[in-house]
């Protein structure tokens, strides 16, 4: 069984989501394998048409397994998902972005059945895990618009943590995320 955790911690080691999810993985069971994609280390860029133009013809030939479709073959394959990534101007960094790009593919990890999108991937659940300077309540757009690419995908179960308020008081910020982690563990297992 394989965890696949998508880190889009722009701070890297500083980042207060990657110690989120790092708590999180204290909780995991050994039976289960880890694998960390950190998108800062990845060969990712924007599509163009170009890249479109090529993704649809590897499609149409059935070559699936070219490196291209990495991304998107190692998420179609995950028995469960975690997607770190901070609140930043209104959802998350453009990265994240990049990478749901990349695999949202037609013919990999989605395809159609008349009118209607059915996912390919495999996976039981995604959390999606974030940390906010301030407070953003009830309207995370970033969390809404991962929870919609799941479903597409064919991912039923998803669940959203957030640590809020970080930053309004930088001599609290520690201890609310302490004990924001240990909600997130509560609430999410």
């Amino acid at each position: 069984m394989k965890i696949l955790v998508v880190d889009c911690c722009i701070r890297g080691d500083e980042s207060r989501t990657r110690k989120l999810y790092e708590r999180f993985l204290e909780t995991v069971n050994e039976e289960w394998t880890v694998e960390i994609l950190d998108l800062n280390k990845a060969d990712l860029r924007p599509l163009n048409n170009a890249d479109i133009n090529e993704r649809d013809m590897l499609v149409k030939k059935g070559e699936t397994n070219h490196p291209m479709f990495r991304y998107a073959n190692a998420f179609k394959e995950a028995d469960k998902i975690i997607i770190a990534a901070p609140y930043w101007d209104l959802s998350f960094p453009s990265l994240l972005k990049v990478y749901l790009e990349h695999i949202s593919v037609t013919g990999v990890t989605f395809g159609y059945e008349g009118t209607e999108a059915v996912g390919y991937c495999k996976a039981e659940s995604l959390l999606y895990l974030s940390t906010c300077g301030g407070y953003i309540g009830e309207s995370h757009m970033g969390a809404d618009y991962v929870k919609a690419v799941a479903a597409m995908l064919g991912i039923d179960t998803f669940k959203a943590f957030t640590v809020e308020g970080l930053d309004i008081d930088p001599s609290k910020a520690e201890d609310i995320l302490k004990t924001g982690m240990e909600r997130m563990i509560k609430e999410t297992l």
